[in-house]
């Protein structure tokens, strides 16, 4: 009886115990701020509220102060500290990556025995972190046909997806060609620069290789030199292409009459600008050359200068401030800024070119407001010094204002029926018509059976009456 008696207090003094502890836990706090997880994942380059994590809190949660750690541009662990009361609570936050890479796939051709790169079959990868591009298995290159190819992109946190491309591979046996080869003219003493406007290309070979031998050029000697330009595409396919280099001693570039040959000199003045690079890819679209005259008043915009030349347009002179004050107040004035926008030019294309053209042409009367006469004077001087002036025959009138009428432009440019027509444009932020009307005056020309040439050393020279 008195054993039984026992066994009921101990299973009582248990169940008191048990019960207190029940109680504790539950009135008791454990702190003054509680969290709604243990840590908290949040996405990678996405934005998030710290406050977000809190479940509950003892008193406002305005007095809460808050030190974070977190960069959610980077993976990882971090920290953030909350303060209250001066007590510190501490939760981690996981910087995560749950989102696999998106991407394009396409489809290629490649020539027997060429190594192809996976990067090759993918563009426009979107992912918050850096990507990797893989095959999914081992491929072979050495067999004509077409196979199936796996491409697999992964992220920094191993999320990956996998695309399908067909590559279809062929025994290549097409030579590659070479455009822009020409004979070239220099004076006595100035380092040619053999590749400038020469573009190779290829059937599959995207960047075929150019060697140029010029081991039989003296350019410290007058005389008629050959170089030799050999092509070469990843499978071995060769074209050789020899042509001329005359050395001549710097002389004045004589002037010259109109050829029996139609041809169109498209001109642009006062660039580069914002739009050069719209009129280059008209110009390649109706495989046209065209010529730049160029100040120094858009820099920002000066590697298009480089682009023009290397795609065999023509880089010529047209002052460097275009300042009329400025550059017609003296002779001395006037070779003080050619000089300048010469140099600008050599820095970019590696020699200063001999085509200029005055502002406002030669026949341009707002000089005398600032030196009588000089016109005069400057369309003699610049010939001596080895320059050759460029008026024109044909005008956009494009000059007349900004934003003229697309339909004006086209209709003034289109209405000379010269055999050689040297056309006045300009490339200016402000003349955005004179793009827009550009394809419609090629057009125009094409059909009437006109070629569309750079000024070179042979171009007719089109001179206006000095006023001034």
């Amino acid at each position: 009886m008195e054993r039984n008696n026992i066994k009921k207090l101990a299973l009582y003094i248990i169940c008191i115990i048990f019960i207190f502890i029940i109680f504790f836990n539950i009135t008791i706090p454990k702190g003054k701020i509680q969290f709604n997880h243990d840590s908290e994942d949040v996405e990678i380059n996405s934005q998030f509220d710290p406050i977000t994590f809190i479940k509950s809190v003892e008193g406002d949660k305005n007095n809460i102060k808050i030190q974070s750690n977190v960069n959610k541009d980077v993976l990882g662990k971090y920290d953030i500290k909350y303060i209250l009361d001066k007590d510190e609570y501490t939760l981690t936050v996981n910087v995560v990556d749950t989102k696999a890479p998106e991407f394009d796939i396409q489809d290629l051709h490649s020539e027997v025995g060429v190594n192809v790169q996976p990067e090759e079959f993918v563009k426009n990868i979107k992912d918050q972190t850096k990507t990797t591009v893989r095959y999914k298995e081992s491929y072979s290159f050495d067999k004509a046909g077409e196979q199936k190819i796996t491409i697999i992109v992964s992220d920094e946190a191993n999320n990956e997806t996998e695309k399908e491309a067909l590559l279809t591979l062929v025994d290549d046996k097409e030579k590659p060609i070479l455009e822009g080869v020409k004979d070239i003219r220099a004076s006595i003493g100035t380092k040619i620069n053999y590749l400038s406007g020469i573009i190779a290309k290829d059937n599959l070979d995207p960047n075929p290789k150019v060697e140029v031998d010029s081991s039989q050029v003296d350019n410290k000697k007058i005389g008629n030199y050959q170089i030799v330009y050999i092509v070469t595409d990843r499978c071995g396919n060769k074209n050789k292409y020899k042509q001329k280099v005359n050395i001549v001693k710097d002389k004045v570039i004589v002037k010259v009459p109109q050829s029996k040959e139609k041809i169109v000199y498209l001109t642009f003045d006062d660039g580069p600008s914002e739009n050069t690079k719209k009129i280059l890819d008209i110009l390649d679209r109706y495989d046209a050359k065209a010529t730049f005259f160029v100040t120094g008043n858009g820099k920002k915009y000066n590697h298009l200068i480089k682009e023009a030349h290397d795609k065999g347009h023509t880089i010529a002179l047209h002052t460097y401030s275009h300042n009329y004050k400025k550059v017609y107040s003296s002779l001395k004035a006037y070779f003080d800024d050619l000089n300048k926008v010469g140099n600008m030019v050599k820095n970019i294309i590696g020699y200063v070119p001999k085509y200029i053209r005055f502002p406002g042409g030669s026949s341009n009367t707002i000089s005398r407001k600032y030196c009588k006469g000089i016109m005069s004077k400057l369309v003699v001087e610049v010939q001596k010094r080895g320059y050759q002036f460029y008026d024109w025959n044909g005008d956009t009138t494009d000059a007349s204002g900004n934003s003229v009428a697309v339909s004006k432009l086209i209709k003034n440019a289109t209405v000379y029926k010269s055999k050689n027509i040297m056309i006045l444009a300009h490339d200016t932020k402000a003349k955005s018509t004179t793009v827009d009307a550009l394809p419609k005056i090629i057009e125009y020309y094409k059909k009437k059976g006109y070629k569309f040439k750079g000024i070179d050393d042979s171009t007719f020279t089109p001179h206006h009456g000095v006023n001034n």
